[in-house]
């Protein structure tokens, strides 16, 4: 009976198997469809993409500073593998290598900037900072940058091209090919035309130093744009101040946040000395732009510099000292046209030479915000967290030792447009992190502040997120898709 029933069923499936088919195209050629196209359902994934990252960390040669360069890598994955490790450029021996989540290490900084490389989960847990320290020379004081990963467009406000303030840009292209890099200066009155400044070369796996005060003297607030129209490169600002020739502060300048509607400068210090807000217009149109003071209480108009209007394709300069009093705060900057800055604060002492730090607008901590900290000492840390945006932001942070001990933990709840600050004690080198939740608009940096040596050492390390890069989509199988 079976293989009879199954012969009697069969032409009937095939009927009703047409007809369904039929009444499917009678429907299409009605006007309507049997399936709307689908977009596959996506959600985030919750582990970071593992791959490759470089960062390079730019030193310069100086007899009288002694200079560290540190790395650490943040827990990330438990269980999973990778290694960090710094390589002097051109050169196959590596400084320091880290292959264990959580901890960190640090060595004397080679004379030829060092590659940071993380390889699988170290990719996005790994940082690294380049410190000094001098007493005397041209570079007297204290002196920070971290780590910064090549680009193809960096911004660099408030340099100076002049014998009283000198700056020296460091060009360093990581990758094999050849990079082509064009640099545009904007003047307190305009572009400033520089010969020699377009179609500078830098050879795959060299570095380059072009000082600014040899292409061209200019007077006045000064931006220089680096661009790279072949290849990329890590660009990184190195400024000298002097008097009558004698030295009064140097410190690494690292790239601003490209030119925007509304940027955050975070990180400047507390104490007494100048402070000088910098502020570049890239456009043909004229920039009206609001400053306020993020304060510990919230946002206000500094006074005195409550608006700065700055002409088309140029830079602009005020004082902020005496709207921030000496305390440590972030300055938010609202303009109609896109803009970006920095600000360049002074440490002063008695009986003591000055040195100077300059802090540029920075993007947002991403999930987590890291910090390589030095213990140096005599040198107070503090931690100047600034949120830029309309509501509360609670936050933690976590220090740990280089031995991948905490050291110390606390909660910052931080409330619209406001600063808050937190000493570091630490008599060991550590490291910072920062968790921010998704979204959020914070900002941060670590001040040092020294005075030894007859000098008033400052110097400013932003607080920079490792995992940057988006996280990989999974993708969701879904058989209606494209049906």
């Amino acid at each position: 009976m079976s293989p009879r029933r199954s012969q009697a069923t069969g032409p009937f499936r095939q009927v009703v198997t047409v007809s369904a088919a039929l009444a499917a195209v009678a429907l299409v050629v009605a006007g309507g469809t049997v399936l709307q196209p689908q977009a596959a359902p996506v959600t985030v994934a919750q582990a970071p993409l593992v791959g490759r990252t470089t960062t390079v960390c730019t030193t310069t040669p100086d007899k009288e500073a002694t200079a560290t360069l540190s790395a650490i890598a943040v827990r990330k994955a438990p269980g999973r593998e990778g290694a960090l490790t710094a390589t002097e450029l051109d050169s196959g021996s590596p400084l320091l290598t880290i292959e264990k989540q959580g901890f960190g290490e640090q060595k004397d900084a080679p004379a030829k900037p060092a590659l940071l490389t993380g390889e699988g989960v170290m990719a996005t847990a790994g940082s690294g900072a380049v410190s000094s320290r001098a007493t005397k020379g041209e570079q007297s004081g204290l002196m920070a940058a971290p780590c910064a990963a090549p680009a193809t467009e960096q911004w660099f406000v408030g340099v100076g091209a002049n014998p009283a303030y000198r700056t020296e840009l460091v060009l360093t292209n990581p990758d094999a090919g050849q990079a082509e890099v064009d640099l545009r200066f904007y003047g307190r009155d305009g572009i400033v035309v520089v010969p020699g400044s377009p179609g500078l070369m830098i050879e795959g796996g060299t570095s380059r130093t072009v000082s600014l005060d040899t292409l061209v003297t200019v007077q006045g607030p000064l931006t220089v744009s680096v661009r790279a129209s072949t290849g990329r490169v890590s660009a990184v600002a190195l400024n000298r101040r002097s008097l009558d020739f004698a030295p009064t502060g140097a410190d690494w300048q690292v790239s601003a946040v490209p030119p925007a509607h509304s940027v955050v400068i975070p990180g400047i210090p507390e104490g007494s000395g100048t402070r000088t807000l910098l502020v570049a217009n890239p456009g043909t149109n004229r920039a009206q732009v609001s400053v306020s003071v993020l304060g510990a209480a919230g946002g206000f108009a500094p006074a005195g510099a409550e608006t700065v209007e700055v002409p088309p394709e140029s830079t602009a300069e005020v004082s902020v000292a005496q709207g921030l009093a000496g305390a440590a705060a972030g300055i938010q900057l609202t303009s109609d046209q896109p803009i970006t800055g920095s600000v360049i604060s002074e440490a002063i002492g008695k009986d003591a030479l000055p040195d100077i730090a300059i802090q540029s607008a920075s993007a947002p901590i991403v999930r987590t915000g890291v910090v390589p900290l030095v213990y140096l000492d005599k040198t107070d840390a503090q931690l100047v967290l600034s949120n830029g945006g309309d509501g509360d932001v609670p936050l933690t942070f976590e220090v740990y030792g280089y031995d991948g001990v905490k050291i110390h933990d606390d909660d910052v709840l931080l409330v619209p447009h406001a600063t808050a600050t937190r000493r570091l004690t630490m008599g060991e080198a550590a490291y910072l992190v920062v968790s921010a939740p998704a979204g959020a608009t914070v900002m941060g940096g670590v001040t040092f502040l020294a005075n030894s040596g007859g000098i008033a050492g400052v110097a400013t390390l932003p607080v920079t997120s490792p995992d940057v890069a988006s996280r990989a989509p999974q993708v969701t199988f879904d058989p209606s898709v494209a049906r």
